[in-house]
């Protein structure tokens, strides 16, 4: 498992597992990996996806199969609201609504709105 640039340039794998099976004819198995966000937060970036590359060898044959799976990790979205009607040259006020999805706070954060007609974007901490 690696971070994948936006560029498309794979970091250095952080995390490997080794498994092995004897499966019968004919069946299947399921291998599950968790990956928390502790875990895989120090490696990517803002707009980084995560590569999962599985390889599998037959003992017998030596014949390889492999898999790759991107994953790309979903920014939250903010909602706005209106709160009263929009008149030209008159203040507006605006509802925004983030929700954290992390499991750890927050901090240094600064929301900016820009748009038509706003002279100057004041940003606000948070």
């Amino acid at each position: 498992l690696c971070a994948v640039r936006y560029t498309g340039v794979a970091g250095t794998p952080f995390r490997q597992e080794q498994h092995r099976r004897t499966l019968p004819p004919g069946e299947e198995e399921t291998v599950t990996m968790t990956v928390t966000f502790a875990e895989y937060q120090p490696h990517v970036g803002d707009q980084d996806a995560l590569k999962l590359t599985a390889a599998g060898a037959v003992q017998e044959t030596g014949q390889v199969v492999a898999k790759e799976l991107r994953v790309r990790l979903h920014i939250p979205e903010l909602t706005l609201t209106l709160l009263a009607p929009a008149v030209v040259g008159q203040e507006t006020p605006i509802q925004v609504v983030f929700q954290n999805p992390l499991p750890e706070a927050l901090t240094g954060t600064t929301l900016r709105m820009e748009g038509a007609g706003i002279a100057c974007p004041k940003p606000m901490s948070l």
